[in-house]
């Protein structure tokens, strides 16, 4: 069923991107770009950029990156637990 869609949004982003790189064209920035590939249809919405957004917003709160190794070690930590606490029983 996917076929060749996700190539065909691939081709998309690497075009962005070498907009983005080259300075050239109309890149999709406050724009999405919905595509329909059954009736082969795009539509294009505009976005406005929301002000209380915590990364791009008036006053962001999220400034860095996180420790993506710290976060997958505690995420894995947590499912482990969780795992673990299922298959406790209860005795009566």
């Amino acid at each position: 069923m996917l076929g060749i869609l996700p190539g065909l949004v691939g081709v998309m982003q690497a075009t962005e991107v070498i907009k983005l790189i080259l300075g050239v064209g109309e890149p999709l920035i406050g724009r999405l770009l919905l595509i329909d590939a059954l009736g082969m249809k795009f539509r294009e919405l505009k976005l406005r950029k929301n002000p209380d957004c915590p990364v791009c917003g008036t006053h962001p709160t999220v400034t860095k990156l996180i420790d993506y190794n710290e976060f997958a070690e505690f995420a894995g930590r947590k499912n482990r637990w969780q795992m673990e606490f299922r298959k406790f029983k209860w005795k009566s």
